[in-house]
């Protein structure tokens, strides 16, 4: 098993790699890569995208947003529009993970990358990925020094 400073330094080298984000932007940017690159999520073809977030929304009582696909673009992986509750999924494939990360958005109602924001991320990467996914996420997240609620919060969605 791979000890935990071996993600923790990954990142911290990775978020510099996003120099047009502010630096806590950039850590969770990384965070996310590293992640994501380590156990993966589930990938879909981008038209799914849709049909896959309604399941999640009617899951979590989350008002479903309108997914939106377009080209692919080497600046964003997706983007969130907050005020009109639309997700936007760039190329013909995504993954859950970054349709996780749009709707973490959706759901805290904020564009920035704050604790509120990571602490849902965790959460729905736990309930719709999986435990050690959302684990080693929030591990990364807190050696990195993002801030973060305790593990146990991320069990179920405060409302």
């Amino acid at each position: 098993m791979t000890p935990l400073h071996v993600f923790v330094d990954a990142a911290m080298l990775r978020a510099g790699e996003y120099q047009r984000c502010s630096p806590e932007q950039a850590l969770v940017y990384a965070c996310e890569d590293i992640v994501e690159t380590e156990l993966g999520s589930r990938k879909l073809i981008s038209k799914e995208a849709s049909s896959f977030l309604t399941v999640i929304c009617h899951t979590e009582d989350i008002e479903v947003p309108q997914v939106l696909v377009a080209r692919k673009s080497q600046a964003a992986l997706g983007l969130t529009y907050i005020d009109e509750n639309v997700i936007c999924v760039r190329g013909q494939s995504t993954t859950v993970a970054t349709l996780l990360h749009e709707l973490a958005h959706v759901v805290v109602g904020a564009e920035s990358h704050g604790v509120l924001f990571r602490d849902e991320l965790a959460r729905l990467c736990r309930a719709h990925i999986s435990v050690s996914y959302a684990a080693l996420l929030h591990s990364v997240y807190s050696g990195v020094g993002l801030e973060m609620s305790p593990w146990p919060a991320t069990a179920t969605r405060r409302n």
